[in-house]
């Protein structure tokens, strides 16, 4: 047993990752990492005291997906280990799933691990992620707009699903191979810089270690496990307040607003993401910025407020109850639905409410660098985010009024005197959406924008708002 050998057993160890006597099913694609883990845990079978058996799953894209299968049928063979092999389809899968071809690839990867596991009694399922991979996906998520689950998302043991090699990176990992003579598949897909996750991995982080530290990776791979210690006690705790503050029904979930408002921050975000878990079947549309949505229009009390979600589901606040539920399209009314965009998105974040009779919102703050190019679109607008308080979609008010351009300055006009010299219809005034400041109108699409909230030399942050076609009005 080296050194490297003998730091996995003692990871392993300290992770309670295996019984003595039990079964280990590896994940084995043939690649570098995968193959070092097999070689290690061959090397580790009599102290462990394991059998150890393998799966391989051929995702039928590559040509070479063929010469990686033969590569593990030979591997398995000269070591005595017992391989099952599948071959998936996943192109094909990714289109029936509605995926792309990596999460598909990956949920028949795990489908057919435990598939083998069941049938073999393995009690532990061992994959070969180390601290590079875990270091990827904490910047991918963070860049994504995901939050403190996200950040901590790869842990040692989750379930029955262990990662032995979370202790060493990839350069010690080929140092290993290197050692040991032994000869591994590359797919020439991770080489390719046209996917995120190879952006950071082949860009991103080599710039990291050469120019800022030479032991980020390490360094990223630690938060990541002190953000999982975190993120563990909170779901704890979450758990509890779950259970006395919301009640799941039929298709949605409702949570008492009055107890809910006095928990701590964190815990309020993490009580909607849970509700959210129990109602869609992946988080990975869920960010940030819908659950800052939902915040926002909990902490309110006069009226109802809602906000339209991924998995055509909508929250929906009266007064002081939150459901959030399947949207129901025959019974709701679209008069008191308002779509607030939160006031503390970040430079970059996005977000998209389907507004009734204009289209697809798409939202997007922006970094102001002092340009004067402005767009032009009737249906594409920049407003000054710093100067507004509180940005909402929604139908007129008789208070409303809107602040137009004169040579002596601002002028102040009522909306629905707007609408008549606009000459807009008056069957569908009261259906046209406005994007609002409390009675302060920003912007009537397709008719006119405040000249209140336009982009000046004093501008920080750009709110940008695309409306994909123009609904009742055009120009």
């Amino acid at each position: 047993m080296n050194s490297f050998e003998s730091r996995v057993l003692d990871f392993i160890r300290a992770n309670n990752m295996i019984e003595p006597g039990s079964t280990v099913l590896a994940g084995f694609s043939g690649g570098a990492d995968s193959t070092a883990m097999m070689l290690t845990l061959c090397s580790l079978r009599k102290v462990l005291d394991i059998r150890l058996i393998a799966v391989h799953v051929n995702h039928g894209i590559r040509e070479e997906a063929y010469q990686d299968e033969a590569f593990v049928r030979d591997f398995c063979k000269e070591h005595d280990i017992e391989c099952f092999f599948y071959q998936k389809d996943i192109p094909k899968l990714a289109k029936k799933w509605k995926m792309t071809e990596e999460e598909a690839g990956r949920r028949a990867r795990y489908e057919a691990f435990v598939e083998t596991a069941d049938q073999n009694g393995a009690a532990t399922i061992a994959v070969a992620h180390h601290q590079n991979d875990v270091a990827e996906t904490l910047l991918m998520n963070l860049i994504r707009g995901s939050g403190l689950h996200g950040a901590g998302a790869i842990r040692p043991v989750r379930g029955n699903i262990i990662r032995p090699f979370l202790c060493v990176d990839r350069d010690e990992i080929e140092k290993y191979l290197r050692h040991k003579r032994q000869l591994f598949c590359h797919d020439k897909t991770n080489d390719e810089n046209i996917h995120t996750r190879n952006i950071v991995r082949n860009i991103l982080i080599p710039k990291m270690e050469k120019e800022v530290n030479k032991k980020a990776v390490a360094h990223l791979c630690r938060a990541a496990i002190e953000f999982a210690k975190v993120d563990e006690y909170i779901q704890n705790e979450t758990d509890k307040r779950y259970q006395a503050l919301v009640k799941e029904k039929e298709g949605c979930v409702e949570i008492d607003l009055k107890s809910y408002r006095g928990e701590d921050d964190a815990i309020k975000s993490a009580i909607i993401l849970k509700c959210l878990e129990s109602l869609t079947p992946s988080r990975k549309d869920i960010t940030s910025a819908h659950v800052d949505s939902i915040l926002a229009i909990a902490e309110g009390t006069a009226g109802t407020a809602s906000i339209d979600l991924p998995y055509n589901l909508e929250a929906v606040r009266s007064y002081d109850s939150l459901t959030i539920g399947v949207k129901d399209t025959k019974n709701s009314s679209n008069a008191a639905k308002e779509y607030e965009i939160p006031s503390n998105l970040a430079v970059g974040d996005e977000l998209e409410y389907e507004i009734p009779n204009l289209g697809i919102a798409h939202i997007k703050v922006l970094q102001y660098n002092g340009g004067k190019l402005f767009p032009s679109s009737a249906y594409t607008k920049w407003f000054d985010y710093d100067r507004i308080q509180r940005a909402v979609f929604r139908r007129r008010k008789a208070d409303d009024y809107i602040l137009l351009e004169h040579v002596e300055g601002l002028h102040k006009k009522k909306i629905s005197k707007l609408m008549t010299d606009e000459k807009v219809p008056k069957a569908v005034r009261d259906d046209v959406y406005l994007l609002t400041d409390g009675s302060n109108v920003l912007w009537a699409p397709g008719i006119r924008m405040s000249g209140a909230y336009k982009i000046g030399d004093t501008t920080g942050r750009i709110l940008e708002i695309n409306i994909d076609n123009g609904g009742f009005c055009n120009g």
